[in-house]
């Protein structure tokens, strides 16, 4: 690459055959330099203007993108303080928190996972930095204080040294497929229980049963409802 000197000192030769004699070609260049250099700053400063324009197109379409998906995008650090370093604005949609209370309390998670999920949650969590990614249900309580099923799947970044630097994580609200899976296995049981077995068309042919006495009828029913672990 010719430095600005050197187109500076060609122009100024080129010019020097249109200028009167005795011009001095140095301050020529001098001039030729300097008009470069002032060119050369007003490009850059468009290529910064052009960049930064188009870095805030795509937050603004990135920010759009997450605002309307069905999962909390959020990260945090994965050493030191473990301190939230990222949340997608979302989080208001879906579970009422403003995003500022998650990225400024170290403990917003902790705090607001359901007291019986915690030692299991935390237990599994070790796994993360074995198998480098991993997916846990539990309880979260929402901000008006009710709680909520979440499938949170996290994957671990680490530096090209190999050190763990990062969690990226997601949050999905799955309470409405909890509640719907006990709903199914009653109406199973409903359905099963109201429709009897078909009989075949040959228990007709079936020899008959001899009956036995009352009495002995009577204690086999007793036998076969009465509990056999008490």
């Amino acid at each position: 690459m010719i430095p600005p000197r050197k187109y500076a000192e060609i122009a100024a030769a080129s010019l020097a055959k249109m200028l009167k004699a005795g011009t001095d070609s140095g301050k020529v260049a001098d001039i030729v330099e300097s008009v470069l250099a002032e060119a050369t700053r007003e490009h850059e400063e468009q290529e910064r203007q052009h960049l930064a324009e188009v870095e805030a197109a795509a937050e603004v379409k990135l920010a759009r993108l997450l605002d309307a998906s069905p999962a909390v995008i959020y990260s945090f650090k994965a050493r030191d303080d473990f301190a939230p370093l990222f949340v997608s604005q979302n989080i208001m949609r879906l579970f009422g928190y403003a995003a500022r209370e998650y990225l400024e309390d170290p403990n917003f998670w902790r705090e607001r996972m359901h007291p019986e999920d915690l030692a299991r949650v935390e237990a599994e969590i070790g796994d993360l930095f074995q198998e480098g990614k991993h997916a846990i249900e539990y309880r979260f309580r929402r901000k008006d204080g009710t709680y909520s099923w979440v499938n949170d799947e996290q994957h671990l970044v680490r530096n090209t040294k190999g050190e763990p630097v990062e969690i990226v994580g997601s949050w999905s609200d799955i309470s409405a497929r909890k509640a719907k899976k006990p709903k199914t296995g009653r109406a199973k049981d409903s359905r099963s229980g109201s429709r009897p077995p078909r009989q075949s068309s040959t228990a007709s042919r079936r020899p008959a049963i001899t009956r036995r006495p009352s009495s002995a009828r009577t204690s086999n029913a007793c036998s076969a409802i009465a509990p056999t672990n008490i």
